[in-house]
């Protein structure tokens, strides 16, 4: 994961400008449309990627049989085996990373216990789920990362998604030297998908891909921007493309609509600049994804009393959610992987270990005074539709256009841009139901699809806006059950399940 331009830590929690409570005011009427084709979701589609192992103390947590059982309690399907940039300097017999002096770990292993591919096996298997094994194409060879996922399967772990590399556009010398262009990229993976499909013929692979809608495009310059049209022109074999959207909102004129509606307005970019541009052939993974802010105070030598840690506020939950539904109903994704399981609040410790960052948590990792393995914002919002999700389903997306709109003004990717304040995705089949989120400030009366009017349990969680559960203690998600028939009632700023009676 790069991080994105410093100015953008001031708002990406939303705080300017913001309101500290929710609104109230007499509910309005919108009715919920559906909008493009039914898709059928796999059965694993949503996920969490296994990072933050570098610090000891992070390191420490994923052998505690207590966060492994959390991490369970998430319903992901997925798991992406030894994260991003680290898996790309991991020597997996041995889980220590690679020390050369121009590499990105050095002095990482000190004090460090490893995390072994046994040590995945049981997480895997304790969560139930379906491991993404992201290769290390940088510093190890194809024969090495064979015989990994062989072992892997001789540990019952399911060889069927494999991801070659994490970010290989990234501007660090060494990733350059490797791989100077994606068209090198592409030519050097093509000999490894042969391999690879000879060893595990049922495996589906993913090569790694630039999100080029992102301002941070523009700052790490033509080998960014140039990458995926050498990588779509040269590959030949690959099923997916893996892509990595984060959005940031606006420093100066964000709000907390911003960043509530943020990864709606973060979506739709995504989708029209990045999606679209993808190879008919090849399905979408993302396996990351998040709200994004610059940790000033993880860089060294940073005054730390200058800026503060970007807190994950009940906002941020929303807009993720946001971003999630809209992957959900778009055909073209084959998974959605958030990104991460873990994090926290910056220190010393986390400062030599690429930081941390407490906006990316599904689990708090106690830091700050946060609650250890905590359930966060995004982990309130994520868990019960991942949990829903599982098993696979037909979906399409709900539209309301009469609902207020929002504003979201985004640093990354760039722009001001006015999205309907309700959406949503509508569940077929056996199991009617929805999920409705309004990013707004007010209530928001909605009129029901026929599959889900003639009687529904609506679930819905709601909070003030900048609450930030599991990072202060006095900040809770509120829960309430009713019965609905035709018609809904969608509080401010809220997340609503509705399951057919």
């Amino acid at each position: 994961m790069v991080a994105a331009t410093a100015v953008a830590v001031v708002a990406a929690s939303g705080v300017a400008g913001a309101q500290s409570s929710v609104p109230t005011g007499e509910p309005g009427s919108v009715a919920l449309e559906p909008i493009g084709e039914v898709r059928e979701v796999p059965a694993d589609f949503f996920g969490v990627n296994g990072a933050r192992i570098i610090s000891p103390e992070n390191a420490a947590q994923w052998h505690d049989p207590v966060f492994r059982q959390a991490l369970a309690g998430l319903g992901a399907g997925l798991v992406r085996v030894q994260g991003g940039s680290t898996s790309q300097w991991i020597d997996w017999r041995t889980g220590l990373f690679d020390e050369r002096p121009d590499g990105q770990f050095v002095g990482q292993n000190e004090g460090r216990r490893p995390l072994l591919l046994t040590d995945w096996a049981d997480i895997v298997r304790t969560a139930g789920a379906t491991p993404i094994f992201d290769l290390n194409v940088l510093t190890s060879t194809v024969d090495e990362q064979i015989a990994m996922l062989r072992e892997a399967r001789r540990l019952g772990m399911e060889v069927r998604y494999v991801e070659l590399g994490n970010e290989l556009w990234d501007p660090g010398k060494y990733y350059r030297q490797v791989y100077p262009t994606g068209a090198d990229y592409a030519r050097a993976m093509n000999g490894w998908i042969t391999q690879l499909r000879t060893a595990f013929p049922d495996i589906e692979i993913a090569v790694s891909g630039a999100d080029d809608s992102s301002m941070v495009s523009s700052v790490l310059g033509e080998r960014l921007q140039d990458w995926n049209a050498g990588l779509y022109a040269n590959i030949r074999g690959a099923d997916a493309v893996a892509l990595h959207p984060y959005w940031v909102p606006d420093p100066v004129q964000a709000d907390v609509g911003s960043t509530a509606a943020g990864g709606v307005a973060a979506w739709n970019a995504f989708a029209d600049k990045v999606v679209a541009k993808v190879p008919s052939a090849m399905k979408v993974w993302l396996t990351e994804y998040n709200q994004i802010n610059t940790p000033l105070g993880e860089i060294p030598g940073f005054p730390q009393h200058l800026v503060t840690g970007v807190p994950q506020t009940w906002a941020v939950g929303l807009g993720v959610a946001g971003f999630a539904l809209a992957g959900l109903t778009d055909p073209r994704i084959e998974m959605s992987v958030i990104h991460a399981a873990l994090d926290g609040l910056p220190s010393e410790r986390s400062r030599a270990a690429n930081g941390n960052e407490e906006i990316h948590a599904m689990l708090a990792d106690g830091s700050g005074n946060s609650t250890e393995f905590g359930r966060t914002a995004v982990n309130a919002t994520l868990t019960p539709i991942y949990t829903r999700a599982r098993g696979g389903a037909s979906v399409r997306r709900l539209r309301a256009d009469a609902a207020p709109e929002v504003t979201a003004a985004l640093g990354s990717p760039l722009g001001v841009a006015r999205v309907p304040g309700v959406l949503g995705a509508q569940f077929l089949g056996d199991r009617p139901g929805a999920f409705l989120v309004n990013l707004t400030d007010r209530p928001v009366r909605v009129s029901l699809p026929p599959e889900l009017s003639g009687g529904s349990t609506a679930d819905t969680m709601t909070a003030p806006p900048l609450a930030n559960p599991a990072f202060t203690p006095t900040d809770r998600v509120t829960e309430t059950r009713t019965e609905v028939t035709r018609e809904a009632d969608l509080p401010a700023y809220s997340l609503t399940q509705l399951s057919a009676n």
